[in-house]
């Protein structure tokens, strides 16, 4: 199998209404194939820049924007009343719901 051919597989997957192992048994590609194609693009992939981010507080109603030095994150940015934002990058889902339960244990939200 290619990499091209993998990901033509991984795209007919997507939309085959099926369970995952159910679409590879009827296109004869065994589990631990697709587990090690799987894999070894997660490998390539090219990480993740890190940027420095400096927070500022803010000194009008709306909170200035986090600096982050000519790179764009994806994810998640939290802007706070007190002008504070924390940028959660991909992948950090976890961490984020974690930081979100955590604050809005105790407060009902109307």
């Amino acid at each position: 199998m290619t990499k091209s051919e993998f990901q033509e597989l991984q795209v007919r997957a997507a939309s085959c209404g099926t369970t995952l192992k159910e679409f590879l048994r009827s296109e004869g590609v065994a589990y631990s194939t697709y587990n090690y194609w799987s894999k070894k693009l997660k490998a390539e992939e090219e990480p993740m820049p890190i940027a420095p981010i400096s927070i500022r507080k803010s000194s009008g109603t709306m909170p200035e924007a986090v600096s982050i030095t000519g790179v764009e994150l994806p994810g998640v940015t939290l802007a706070f009343p007190n002008g504070v934002r924390a940028h959660f990058g991909k992948g950090s889902e976890t961490v984020l719901m974690a930081v979100l339960t955590q604050s809005m244990s105790g407060h009902v939200l109307s």
